[in-house]
């Protein structure tokens, strides 16, 4: 599949991109919200891309809600000083920083976002599902916070359970109730992956509110179901070497089944490791991901031509809603 070459769209005028070309470091990704600025996320078309290794970007998270994207992740580590808390947030333990923490770059951000999107009435006890997304044009739409453990799972595991609570305790984060069984969605869904542990996010069997990123690669396995998991990922390079800059047949064929046996499940087929340069070879995988209805598009760039085909495939996609 080419995707279509055509002029490149204008940039929404929107407050969000006030914060992007105001940011200098983690705490203004909270000061610079205030004053809330109504049309901060205006004409902006939440689009099914997920901004891969986000807290690389020099503006993390804000740089892919003005994108559109609407899945961020985010790889955390335990804070290993004495007394801290706090999850800090980098790709390797030589990169991390006290003021780099998940707290400061996505959780007090989203709260402050969702509370002025909500005018500061969202109820706390989490029963009513009447919340505005971070979308303007859509604020049905869901975030997906994908969470990298990179520490010990296990050990990981119950502080972000305490992180998520300000998130939980206004309701935001979409659930799955073993009394419905179905899936609640809210504001943010928050997805575990790296080594996040499965088997003590299913331990609870009556109420979940953080979900798994199931390895695609074995998605026929009968445990990762729409109660426990929403992402279904792998790398690109399972498919083996793509050559001449084209997938083969056999290729094309292992990219549908995984992708169809994934939505059977209802869950969001996701390829990372896709190549970022050149963007003619970029622009053919995404050209056929989304052909071949990939869930989510994983991103490390946001040239302009990432708007066409996505609005044109996936249009104002609210993600389950």
């Amino acid at each position: 599949m080419t995707l279509p070459r055509r002029h490149p769209p204008h940039m929404p005028s929107s407050g969000i991109n006030h914060v992007v070309g105001q940011w200098k470091g983690p705490s203004d990704s909270s000061t610079l919200l205030a004053p809330w600025m109504s049309n901060f996320t205006k004409d902006i078309i939440p689009l099914s891309c997920h901004s891969h290794n986000d807290y690389w970007r020099p503006v993390p998270l804000f740089e892919a809600l003005a994108a559109g994207c609407t899945g961020v992740e985010a790889d955390i580590w335990l804070n290993k000083k004495d007394g801290s808390d706090d999850l800090l947030v980098g790709h390797s333990l030589k990169s991390l920083r006290d003021d780099r923490t998940l707290q400061d770059l996505y959780i007090k951000p989203l709260i402050t976002i969702l509370e002025y999107q909500n005018n500061n009435s969202a109820e706390s006890d989490g029963r009513s599902s009447n919340f505005n997304g971070v979308f303007q044009s859509s604020p049905n739409a869901t975030l997906t916070l994908l969470l990298d453990f990179k520490s010990s799972g296990s050990d990981l595991w119950p502080w972000v359970n305490q992180e998520l609570e300000a998130l939980r305790s206004k309701g935001w984060l979409t659930n799955w109730s073993n009394s419905t069984d179905k899936i609640n969605w809210r504001p943010i869904i928050v997805v575990a992956t790296g080594k996040a542990p499965f088997d003590l996010l299913i331990s609870n069997t009556t109420y979940r509110d953080i979900f798994y990123d199931a390895p695609l690669e074995d998605i026929a396995n009968s445990k990762y179901d729409e109660s426990n998991s929403y992402y279904a990922s792998v790398s690109m390079s399972t498919l083996g070497k793509i050559w001449f800059w084209k997938f083969s047949s056999s290729q094309l064929n292992q990219i549908k089944t995984q992708v169809a046996l994934a939505n059977a499940k209802g869950l969001k087929a996701r390829y990372w490791d896709t190549p970022a340069l050149p963007a003619i070879f970029r622009e053919y995988i995404w050209g056929v991901l989304v052909e071949r209805g990939v869930g989510m598009l994983n991103v490390d760039v946001f040239p302009s031509s990432l708007f066409y085909p996505l609005a044109t495939r996936f249009g104002q996609n609210r993600l389950g809603w």
